[in-house]
Formats: C-alpha cells, structure tokens, sequence
C-alpha cells in the first residue's frame, strides 16, 4: 500500500469529526481539568495543522491514523504544558500518561462504545438525577455543597449519588452486552 497525504479540508473535517475523542484522551490525562483541556486541545491543533505535511496515511480512509498521529501530538504538548505549569499544579507524571495513552489507542473502540453507552443511559435518567450528577460533576461541587443547595442531609445526597452510578453502571454493561461489547 503506498503512502497518501491529508488535504488541509479533509483535516478541518476530520478533525471536527474526531474532536470528542481527542478531547476525551486529553481530558483523561489531565484528570478533567477543563481549562487545561481546552488549551492543549488549541495547541495541539495549531502543532498538528503546523505539521500536517508531515502526516501519511496507508488505511482505505486516514480517520483511525490521524487520530492516532493527533493523539501522540497532544501527550508531547500535555507534557509541555506540564512542564511550564509545574509550580503551580500537581499533575500526572509522564510514565503514567504514557500508560494512559497506549492504554486509550488500544482501547479506542472499546472506550467509545462505553461512552455512547454512558449517553444513551445518562439521557434516559429522571431529569432530578441528571441535575445531582451534574452538580457533582460538571460543576464540582462538593457532596457539601449539594446538600445545602438541596435542603438534604449530606449522608442523603452521598446515597442518592451512589445509587445514580450503580445505575448508570449496570445501564452500561447492560448496553454493551447488547451490543456484544462485553461478556
């Protein structure tokens, strides 16, 4: 098989396509946090549309490759980010985000039938149990916090989150075992 390159259209395209999961490999080695998230996202597209003459492909379509050129881009420019940032945070070290990262290019199809799974559940909660997860985790808030926004006791609202996930985890596997993702 010989060697193509990218067109610069195909990689605006491909990467508005693949954005979630590049977003989600670097949310995942930046332990969520959104504003480090978003500035490695932007540097690593500047790098990678830098250097996208670089860039082959041999697969029929150039998504899986590009994803996962894309993604050793984003480790190096988490790292430097890192680097620059070490006084004032406490991250990951690199070893660990090397295991991370081959963890989630071999797992990829794995990680996003896991994810889809995770939505089709997350949608179909009572819109009250959607509300706590969201309090606690997209606005991280403390088990505190939501029990004095919500009149609750904290003991009820610790409680009432596990059993949101318990759900959500059997939801999960029971979606995938539909699908044939999981024994």
């Amino acid at each position: 098989m010989s060697e193509k390159s990218l067109k610069p259209d195909q990689f605006v395209v491909l990467i508005a396509r693949h954005e979630r999961r590049v977003r989600s490999f670097i949310a995942t080695m930046a332990a969520f946090h959104g504003d480090v998230v978003d500035e490695v996202l932007q540097a690593t597209y500047l790098v990678a549309w830098q250097k996208l003459e670089t860039f082959s492909y041999v697969d029929a379509t150039p998504d899986e490759e590009l994803l996962r050129w894309i993604c050793t881009v984003a480790r190096f420019e988490l790292m430097t980010y890192m680097r620059q940032q070490r006084p004032r945070r406490v991250d990951l070290d690199a070893a660990v985000m090397e295991q991370i990262a081959d963890y989630q290019a071999s797992h990829a199809d794995q990680l996003e039938s896991r994810h889809q799974a995770l939505k089709t559940c997350l949608e179909r909660l009572p819109a009250g149990q959607r509300e706590m997860l969201s309090l606690r985790y997209w606005r991280g808030l403390s088990i505190k916090e939501m029990a004095t926004s919500r009149g609750q006791q904290e003991g009820a609202v610790y409680t009432a989150l596990s059993r949101i996930r318990k759900a959500l985890e059997r939801c999960i596997v029971h979606r995938l075992r539909q699908e044939g993702s999981v024994q």
